[in-house]
This record gives C-alpha cells, sequence and structure tokens, in this order.
C-alpha cells in the first residue's frame, strides 16, 4: 500500500508539473491580455498539429495509414531541415537587429523560437485601432534601443508604421503575415522568407 501511496502522490506531483508549464507556456504567448493565436509560426507547435492530423486520418482511414504516415514523416523532416536553417539565418543578428517591431501581434512565437524579442506593434490584432499612446511609447523605445529597422505587412496598412520610421529615422521592410502566395507558396517558403526580411 505504501508502495502504490507513494506511485499516486509521483502521478499527481508529475500532472501539476505538467499543468504548470501548460499555463506558463500560456502566459508566455499572452501580451498585454490578447492571446496570439499565430501557433504555426512555431515549427515545433506545427508539427503537432501535423502529427495529431496523421493520427486521426490513419484512425479514419486506415487502409492509408501507411501513406499518411509516410507524408507526414516527410514533411516533417522538411521542417526540421528549414528549422536549422532559419536558426543558422538569424544567429548572427547583433543586438539591435533581434527586435521586432512590427504592425499588428503575429510574431511573437516566431520570435521566441529564433531568440528574437518582440519589441512592440501598433495593433493587437488588424481590426484594431492604433493608439497614440501606443505609438508614442514604440517611438521612445525603438529611440532608446538604437534600432534601425522595423517593419511593414503587405496585407496591412503600412501608414503608421510609416510615420513611425518617419519621426525614428529607421527603414522599413515588408514582413509577410497574411499567408500563403505566389512569391511564398508553401508554408516552408513562408517562413524561409519571414526569416529572409528579417536578417537581410
Amino acid at each position: 500500500e505504501h508502495a502504490e501511496d507513494e506511485h499516486h502522490r509521483e502521478e499527481h506531483a508529475e500532472d501539476e508539473h505538467h499543468r504548470e508549464e501548460h499555463a506558463e507556456d500560456e502566459h508566455h504567448h499572452e501580451e498585454h491580455g490578447s492571446l496570439d493565436p499565430h501557433f504555426w509560426m512555431d515549427i515545433d507547435l506545427t508539427i503537432e498539429a501535423v502529427e495529431s492530423i496523421r493520427d486521426k486520418l490513419s484512425l479514419l482511414d486506415p487502409d492509408g495509414a501507411n501513406i499518411y504516415q509516410e507524408r507526414a514523416a516527410l514533411f516533417i523532416a522538411e521542417l526540421r531541415e528549414v528549422d536549422l536553417e532559419i536558426q543558422e539565418m538569424l544567429s548572427a543578428l547583433p543586438k539591435e537587429r533581434r527586435y521586432l517591431v512590427t504592425f499588428h501581434n503575429a510574431f511573437g512565437y516566431f520570435a521566441n523560437r529564433y531568440g528574437l524579442e518582440v519589441l512592440g506593434f501598433v495593433v493587437h490584432g488588424p481590426e484594431d485601432q492604433p493608439s497614440a499612446t501606443t505609438i508614442a511609447e514604440l517611438v521612445e523605445n525603438i529611440d532608446n534601443l538604437g534600432i534601425t529597422l522595423i517593419f511593414k505587412e503587405p496585407q496591412l496598412s503600412s501608414h503608421v508604421i510609416e510615420q513611425i520610421a518617419q519621426d525614428t529615422g529607421t527603414s522599413i521592410r515588408t514582413l509577410p503575415s497574411g499567408g500563403l502566395n505566389e512569391d511564398h507558396s508553401t508554408y516552408v517558403d513562408f517562413l524561409r522568407a519571414i526569416a529572409h526580411a528579417i536578417s537581410e
């Protein structure tokens, strides 16, 4: 009985540890009360989604399970490869280039994965209206940290970002955030395009 009680205590402690890790992870990606839904910016989370889809399809279609397993394995291997490529691409950036200032809150997962920091964004979501206070804080932080580059997003208004660049003397670069298009027609190319925009 003593051994069984000890086992239950260990299980309880492990469950508690997992709950704490989950809560910490959710807090890590929740900024100013706004949850970041862009999980696909983290390759590990994308791989979890691929594995979940693979398992569900295999359950629904056992005859095709081998195909789902093979295709998932190939895609996951490709994701691991591009993950290393991006890590190498971004690892040499100087400190002032490791900050991201963007129009909306879409790059938290990407930044956390590759050792970058989201200094700030104009709005949480594309439907939100810019705040004069937020813009003033961004300008102050950009000046204080000596940031030389900020980012606009192709599918969103660039007016505020252009004004911030004018006020701070920074350059502007376009950072893909709206999904796939003719310039990056696959998920892997999309991630590469983000990394190139930050590192070039």
